[in-house]
């Protein structure tokens, strides 16, 4: 199933009017451009959208968009709209959802005389007539949610004058053709007459990507502050890869500190570059503007202030001691991440679909079952210190405390000890064929 019929005019589940809410802007994008991507990812190719008058002022908002790919036809109500006898994803055009959410209820099987809908509280089945089991789609059973799939025919005998999915939905009720779907997978809502709505509807998401972080301090410390510039950002013409940029920057005056003898104010920028760094994707999951490229740009960004860190450090350390040691450690230091950033981007092109580094971190899916040296199993233990968030604070207390021997002492170690985890890694997955990678 690849077609959407998005519904913009009448009234919805709780007889609420749909037209007044596709120009709604949000996490700085109207509402019906948020709905046809959420759908479009959720594999839908073709829309059907339903407005009150033939030249829908909706139109100029999804014009020119290059993210939206999809077949889109626009039809008043009471046109001859023509749908096609198959299933359709039916969408209330107030409806603020995840693509997960609509693609999982898609898979509803349903008989061909049948109204699926999705509903947020009830576990999937049948309803019956009998007496008041109506309230179960509405009220006492499950909330319906606002999104529906039956054959388009089946809703354009109810494409008159005026429409109303609440009546759409009565209709079959009463002639037991309606199954529950319940929803899953993070978010919904449906946007109303409330002053504060589109505020309402920005919370919802930001809280929702603020949950998606990885590892402790990310999601209970940094999103503290990251989450709050996040929504400053959004509101601005920033696109994501620019704000990864922005944010290296910062990261990368660590090791310009560094260097001239500034061990904490260096590790002062990286702790703020890492914090920041999470502001690039929650923009991006915000505005709908995730992409393959945007990762590999965050990714690269990212290896630039490592690579500042890298130099910055014994350089530092040697123009302060003039100990030759610092020039040989941070050879091996640099050597390593070198060797560390080509093969880390070659297992990302030719074992995975991804260009975050964080999915380096999944390589233990693909040697699973193969014997794992001792070291290994010590580096897997302690593989957490490995994400940026925790070792970019660590630097910080090692930097206020011990200064540049103890950063570059522990940082040497840290960086033999993930060259072995390496090697070993470059070792097994010699047996994993790529193109029957899980990782894919």
């Amino acid at each position: 199933m690849d077609h959407a019929i998005v519904v913009a005019a009448g009234t919805g589940i709780e007889e609420e009017k749909l037209s007044l809410h596709g120009k709604t802007v949000f996490g700085s994008l109207p509402q019906i451009k948020r709905l046809i991507i959420t759908a479009q990812r959720a594999g839908i190719k073709k829309f059907t959208i339903i407005t009150e008058r033939e030249d829908s002022s909706l139109k100029v908002l999804l014009a020119g968009d290059k993210r939206i790919e999809s077949d889109i036809s626009w039809h008043p109500l009471g046109s001859d709209i023509g749908l096609d006898t198959g299933r359709a994803l039916i969408i209330q055009s107030n409806l603020v959802t995840t693509p997960a959410g609509l693609s999982n209820f898609m898979k509803t099987g349903c008989g061909p005389e049948e109204v699926a809908v999705l509903v947020d509280s009830r576990d999937d089945a049948w309803i019956k007539s009998d007496g008041d089991e109506i309230s179960d789609v509405f009220s006492r059973g499950g909330k319906a949610v606002g999104a529906f799939m039956a054959p388009g025919r089946l809703l354009e005998k109810s494409i008159m004058d005026s429409m109303s999915l609440r009546s759409f939905v009565q209709e079959h009720i009463g002639r037991d053709k309606v199954r529950l779907r319940k929803f899953s997978d993070s978010y919904w809502m449906r946007l109303d007459s409330d002053g504060n709505n589109a505020e309402k509807a920005e919370d919802m998401i930001f809280a929702h990507v603020g949950k998606t972080a990885t590892g402790w301090l990310s999601r209970n410390i940094n999103s503290k502050i990251s989450l709050p510039t996040s929504r400053l950002l959004v509101r601005t013409p920033l696109t994501p890869n620019m704000i990864s940029v922005l944010i290296n920057v910062i990261g990368m005056m660590c090791g310009v500190f560094y260097a001239i003898g500034h061990p904490v104010w260096g590790a002062l920028c990286m702790q703020a570059a890492t914090i920041l760094d999470r502001c690039d994707g929650e923009v991006a999951r915000v505005k709908l503007m995730e992409t393959h490229k945007g990762q590999w740009v965050d990714t690269i960004s990212d290896q630039a202030t490592i690579l500042s860190f890298m130099i910055g450090v014994p350089v530092g350390y040697y123009v302060m001691s003039k100990s030759p040691l610092a020039i040989i450690l941070g050879a091996v230091n640099l050597s390593i991440f070198i060797f560390f950033v080509i093969w880390s981007f070659y297992f990302l092109k030719k074992y995975t679909n991804s260009g975050s580094l964080v999915t380096y971190f999944d390589v233990d899916k693909l040697v699973e079952g193969q014997k794992l040296s001792l070291a290994r199993r010590f580096i897997k233990l302690i593989r957490p210190m490995g994400r940026r968030n925790f070792y970019s604070l660590a630097f910080l207390v090692l930097a206020i405390v011990g200064g540049y021997p103890w950063v570059l002492g522990i940082l040497t170690a840290a960086m033999v000890m993930f060259l072995i985890h390496q090697l070993e890694d470059m070792v097994k997955l010699r047996r994993v064929d790529p193109k029957s990678s899980i990782l894919k």
